[in-house]
C-alpha cells in the first residue's frame, strides 16, 4: 500500500518553479510525481497550504560542536562519551529542522562513524551521515584537535585509515580559520605537494577531497592542487573565483556560524583575536559570495555546527543575490552532488523519499523554511505537526 502526499504545491528541485501535484511513496522511494490521483488502497496525507521540497542537506557540519559554548577545537578534544552525548542531541535537532543528510567535516574518537552506524541501525534518530573521519590538519594550526599530520606519507596513511573506516570524503585544513587563535584565515599550513598527495590518496579510494579554505595562499594552493570542494571561501579573490569556475570545483558556503547570534560571536565573545577575524569575514562575505554566484559556480551550503539552523544559511544566500530556487537547490541537489549521492536532493521517481513540507511558498518567502510541518526520511515520517 502506497502513501500519497498531497501538498498545495511541489518544488522538485529540478526547475525554478513550484507546481500543484502529489507524490506517491512506496518502500522508502518516490514511485510517482504528479500522479492523476491516489488509488483506492492508498493512504493519503493532505498538506493544505504547504509546499513539498526535497529533504535538506547540510553539506558542512561537525557532530559534537556547539559554537555558542566557545573553543570549538577544545570541544573536539573532549572525551568520546561527552562528544557522543552532544552529537546525539545535535542530530535530532538537525532532522526535526528538515535536514535528512549531513556531511560531517572532521571528528575525533570516531564519533562520526559511531553515530552514523547508530542512526543506520535505528538506535539513534537523525539524518544520514556522510563522514570525513579525522581531519587532515598540521600540528598547532587551525583544525588540529587531537590528531595532526606531518609530511606526505603521514597524510596518505590518515587518508587510508579514514577510507578503511568507511569515510565518504576526506577533509583538509588548507588555511587558518576564524574560531582559533593560532593562525589567520589566509595562512597556508600545507605545501602544494602535500595537498596534491592528499588529493591523490583520496581519489584512489574514490573519495572527494574537501579543503577548508577561506582565501590567501592556502586557498590558492588548494585550488591548484586537486581538491574537489572549497569550504567557506569567504576571502577568495577574483582570480581564485575564476580558477574555481574554470576547474569546475564546488564551493560550500557556511554563514550561520559567523552571522547567527548563537554562533562564534556568542561562544568566543571574550576573545578579541577571534572577534577581529570574525569582523573581517563578515565584512567580506557579501561581496565575495555575490561574485561566486555571478560566476555560476556549483554551490552547496552548510551550518558548520549550527545544528537546526540551515534555513538561516539558505536565506543568507538569497541576500547575496541567489534566487530562492537557486538557494534551495544549494541545500538539496547541490548538497547531494558534493556528497556524491545521486539518490536524493530532488523529487522525482526513483529518488529516496526524503521530503519536507513547509507552510507557504519558499519561492515567495524563503523564511518559511524555518518551521517545517512535515519531515520524512526514506519514506518514514519523523515529524508531522498535524497541519
Amino acid at each position: 500500500m502506497a502513501l500519497v502526499l498531497v501538498p498545495e504545491r511541489i518544488f522538485s528541485g529540478l526547475t525554478d518553479t513550484a507546481s500543484p501535484g502529489c507524490v506517491v511513496i512506496d518502500d522508502g522511494r518516490i514511485v510517482d510525481v504528479d500522479a492523476p490521483g491516489p488509488g483506492a488502497s492508498d493512504t493519503v496525507l493532505t498538506l493544505p497550504g504547504a509546499t513539498l521540497i526535497p529533504g535538506l542537506i547540510d553539506a558542512h557540519t561537525h557532530l559534537s560542536v556547539v559554537p555558542s559554548r566557545g573553543d570549538q577545537l577544545g570541544q573536539l578534544r573532549l572525551a568520546a562519551d561527552v562528544q557522543l552525548a552532544t552529537a546525539r542531541t545535535n542530530v535530532v535537532a538537525d532532522l526535526l529542522s528538515g535536514v535528512t543528510t549531513l556531511r560531517i567535516m572532521g571528528q575525533e574518537h570516531a564519533v562520526d562513524f559511531t553515530v552514523r552506524d547508530e542512526i543506520a541501525s535505528g538506535r539513534t534518530l537523525g539524518p544520514d551521515l556522510v563522514c570525513a573521519g579525522v581531519q587532515l590538519a598540521k600540528a598547532g594550526n587551525h583544525g588540529h584537535a587531537l590528531s595532526a599530520v606531518e609530511g606526505e606519507d603521514d597524510i596518505a596513511r590518515l587518508v587510508d585509515a579514514n577510507a578503511a573506516s568507511g569515510a565518504g570524503l576526506i577533509k583538509l585544513f588548507a588555511t587558518g580559520g576564524v574560531a582559533s587563535v593560532a593562525t589567520s584565515a589566509a595562512d597556508a599550513p600545507f605545501t602544494g605537494r602535500e595537498i596534491r598527495r592528499a588529493a591523490e590518496a583520496a581519489h584512489r579510494h574514490g573519495l572527494k577531497l574537501a579543503a577548508h579554505a577561506h582565501g590567501g595562499e592556502g586557498a590558492r594552493l588548494a585550488i591548484e592542487n586537486g581538491v574537489d570542494t572549497i569550504e567557506h571561501g569567504v576571502l577568495l579573490d577574483d582570480g581564485m573565483i575564476e580558477e574555481v569556475a574554470r576547474r569546475r570545483l564546488a564551493i560550500v558556503g557556511t554563514f550561520s556560524i559567523q552571522d547567527h547570534p548563537a554562533g562564534i560571536q556568542a561562544g568566543d565573545r571574550h576573545r578579541p583575536e577571534i572577534l577581529g577575524k570574525l569582523q573581517q569575514v563578515r565584512h567580506r562575505v557579501g561581496e565575495t559570495w555575490r561574485r561566486i554566484l555571478e560566476a555560476g559556480i556549483d554551490i552547496a551550503v552548510g551550518t558548520d555546527s549550527m545544528h537546526g539552523c540551515l534555513a538561516f544559511d539558505i536565506a543568507r544566500l538569497t541576500e547575496f543575490g541567489a534566487t530562492p530556487a537557486r538557494a534551495l537547490r544549494a541545500a538539496t541537489i547541490g548538497g547531494a552532488a558534493v556528497c556524491d549521492l545521486d539518490d536524493r536532493g530532488a523529487i522525482a521517481p526513483g529518488m529516496r523519499a526524503d521530503l519536507v513540507a513547509v507552510l507557504g511558498n519558499p519561492l515567495d518567502d524563503i523564511r518559511c523554511l524555518g518551521n517545517p510541518v512535515l519531515v520524512m526520511k526514506a519514506g518514514r515520517i519523523v515529524h508531522h505537526s498535524g497541519v
